[in-house]
């Protein structure tokens, strides 16, 4: 363990260190990483940096969209992190990827599929003033070889592939869901529960608004609160 008044050994490439402690450190400021509240990200931070990245280059970041969308963020084109999280925390991740990058250097590109999720994202980033592109996500997911298995990988690298294709800038985005789409989500309530359960069009619309998951909506259906 080092002290502030040792000198860094010249083979340390990077120093992690706390945002209040970092101007102790004696050593090039740019290659001083302040913790970010995130290990991970942190971490990733160093890593860049020791491989000739500062977080100054140009971000996209693709979503695929859907219940859990898969999200990659690429620096001048190379992958620096995905994820595979619930609709409902996409927005918060975005946000704080973000924050570490210039606005003119960022962009996010959302896949033109699951709608209602995709214009949420796109209408909460435009508020936010983040440049969006719509995508047409059309054959960006790959088919799963031999031995791959598991829904998180192919979401994670449509989304990959999302952030490489050049979409359209969209308007602020009708949320309505359509009669289609509430009947899909009532025939998904029949399948999940074998049967048992067809939520009513009013739980339905809430599930398509991503205010209740589907699994929330037939519990309440099926064990309705007293008056």
């Amino acid at each position: 363990m080092l002290s502030f008044s040792d000198p860094i050994p010249h083979d340390v490439g990077s120093v992690i260190t706390s945002a209040s402690e970092s101007g102790k450190i004696h050593f090039d400021p740019e290659k001083i990483v302040p913790f970010s509240g995130d290990s991970g990200s942190t971490v990733n931070a160093a890593l860049q940096m020791l491989n000739g990245r500062n977080g100054k280059g140009r971000i996209i970041i693709g979503i695929d969209p859907g219940k859990i969308p898969g999200v990659a963020v690429l620096e001048d084109d190379m992958v620096i992190a995905v994820y595979h999280i619930p609709s409902r925390e996409v927005l918060g991740v975005v946000r704080h990827i973000l924050e570490h990058y210039p606005p003119e250097n960022s962009i996010v590109r959302i896949g033109h599929g699951a709608r209602l999720v995709s214009a949420r994202l796109s209408n909460s980033l435009l508020d936010l003033g983040v440049r969006v592109e719509l995508v047409d996500e059309t054959g960006t997911t790959p088919a799963m070889g031999r031995g791959v298995h598991g829904s998180e990988i192919s979401d994670i690298i449509a989304a990959i592939n999302i952030a490489r294709l050049k979409g359209i800038p969209p308007g602020m985005q009708d949320l309505e869901p359509s009669i289609g789409e509430i009947k899909r989500i009532q025939e998904l309530s029949r399948n999940l529960s074998h049967g048992k359960a067809s939520i009513p069009r009013d739980l339905a619309r809430k599930v398509a608004k991503d205010q209740l998951t589907i699994e929330e909506a037939i519990r309440i259906h099926e064990c309705p609160s007293p008056d």
